[in-house]
């Protein structure tokens, strides 16, 4: 079933990420935080009712923001050690480089160990940790205690400088090999079930617990290209949208399908928003820079057909069934080649082929031998005479 959807095309020349909490120590309002390559802004959004039909308007206005020395790749936000009230941001960098800010003010930078290449990246506020998937293809845990208290990396120290310097060996706090590629990690909190991280990879949909332990493994037949868990409708269980490169828009509960629907495009990123007089909307973003609102339709059928009643198998009763099967099987085949035969013999009777041979014959013709001689002698001498004349 396809979505009914209303598109709007906005500019994504820039590749950011953009978050909407308390970013500011002045202020307990919402703010927005855009991650650009090289810089990170904070931005203040008004509102302003409108006089007209177009309704209300927002104005952005910046914060602060701060300068990067190192290319970013994501962020994630989160109450860090356990404060209340606002929220941090920890960037990660294209070479490794966790990088902390506390509002207006930079905090601190720690390398991940044995870094490669940068992976997804999400917080996870019940254990106070920062979930990654490194270059050696594990998910990874890293505390924020661990993350504090560890040796300072941030500036160019040779070997035997970093030896020196004070502070503990970063560590993992646990890790789960799953030899795949993470394209997201989710972490998800919802009133009837657990909290659970989610990660997405190349072929399968991982759901963990906290400590690392798998509650659920999904193997993926397709491409998946962006997910999200949105809610909890049933205890025990999550409710998720999956989106692939086939273009379509899948609804899990755990890893259970429940619905599939037909997209347009093929979504980079999935959100589900409440707009006034409109709850439940499906928010996509293509690679073209398509915004897509969508809702699902009509309801599905959840008709499932009942199962047989199971029942002892009876082996003398099977083997009479068999003979009784054989039997008739052999009764059709005889018939059908009587029938067979019966119709060889009409069309033999029908066919009848007769030869007829003309008692009158055509005289036998003869070549008379000295007329033909007479014939070739005067073409020799037409052929002579006529060579005579050329010369």
């Amino acid at each position: 079933m396809a979505l009914i959807t209303n598109k709007v095309t906005i500019d994504c020349s820039v590749p950011c990420f953009m978050w909407f909490y308390v970013f500011c120590r002045c202020s307990d309002l919402l703010h927005l935080a855009v991650l650009h390559p090289k810089k990170l802004s904070v931005f203040a959004v008004t509102a302003t009712a409108g006089n007209v039909d177009h309704g209300i308007q927002y104005q952005i206005k910046l914060m602060y923001e701060h300068n990067l020395q190192r290319t970013a790749c994501n962020m994630t936000y989160g109450p860090f050690g356990g404060v209340t009230g606002h929220h941090f941001i920890c960037i990660q960098s294209m070479d490794g480089m966790l990088m902390f800010f506390e509002h207006e003010s930079y905090a601190f930078g720690r390398f991940l160990p044995g870094f490669l290449l940068p992976g997804p990246l999400c917080y996870c506020a019940r254990t106070d940790s920062f979930i990654t998937v490194s270059s050696a293809r594990q998910v990874e845990s890293y505390k924020y205690e661990a993350l504090a208290i560890a040796a300072d990396t941030e500036s160019n120290h040779s070997v035997e400088q970093q030896r020196n310097l004070s502070g503990k060996k970063l560590m993992a706090d646990w890790t789960l090999v799953i030899g795949e590629q993470a394209l997201d990690i989710v972490f998800s909190s919802f009133n009837q079930c657990t909290s659970s991280v989610f990660v997405l990879g190349e072929r399968n949909l991982y759901c963990l617990k906290e400590n690392g332990q798998i509650r659920f493994m999904k193997k993926l037949e397709y491409n998946p290209s962006c997910f999200l868990p949105y809610t909890s409708v049933s205890e025990g269980t999550i409710n998720l949208l999956l989106a692939n490169h086939n273009s379509v828009l899948l609804v899990y509960q755990d890893s259970t399908l429940k619905w599939a629907s037909q997209l347009s495009c093929v979504p980079v990123a999935v959100r589900v928003g409440n707009f006034q007089d409109l709850k439940g909307v499906v928010v996509m973003l293509s690679e073209e820079g398509q915004l897509q609102c969508s809702y699902m339709g009509s309801d599905p059928s959840f008709f499932i057909a009942p199962k047989a009643e199971a029942r002892e198998i009876n082996y003398d009763d099977v083997n009479n069934e068999m003979k009784t099967l054989q039997k008739t099987i052999k009764e059709a085949t005889k018939m059908q080649g009587d029938q067979q035969r019966l119709w060889m013999t009409s069309l033999e009777d029908q066919l009848k082929v007769t030869a007829s041979v003309s008692a009158s014959m055509d005289a036998i013709s003869v070549c008379e031998p000295f007329v033909a001689a007479d014939k070739l002698t005067n073409t020799v001498l037409f052929l002579l005479l006529s060579f005579s004349h050329c010369m």
